[in-house]
């Protein structure tokens, strides 16, 4: 990684949290509008959206929780997540 541009780049993690944040609170908040929702409508099809907001939700939680470690740690996370939701394509 010697010659990565990437690896001699600075990250301003003051902003990624930012955004991570305003993105962690934004889905928090569809999370909360879809449950109301699923449990005036019964619907199937908006419990399984809620699911998978819930797990953009863990996304954005795992991303902030990594943000401000070294970047190989950044990057193994990065395929963890890859690999898990590449998953259900297989």
């Amino acid at each position: 990684m010697a010659g990565c541009a990437a690896a001699d780049t600075e990250v301003d993690d003051g902003a990624w949290r930012s955004v991570l944040w305003g993105a962690l609170a934004t889905a928090a908040g569809m999370f909360g509008v879809e449950i109301v929702a699923v449990v005036a409508a019964h619907s199937a099809s908006l419990k399984a959206d809620a699911l998978d907001v819930l797990g953009d939700i863990a996304n954005y939680a795992i991303s902030q929780g990594v943000t401000g470690m070294a970047l190989r740690w950044r990057a193994r996370v990065a395929l963890a997540k890859g690999a898990f939701y590449s998953a259900p394509g297989r």
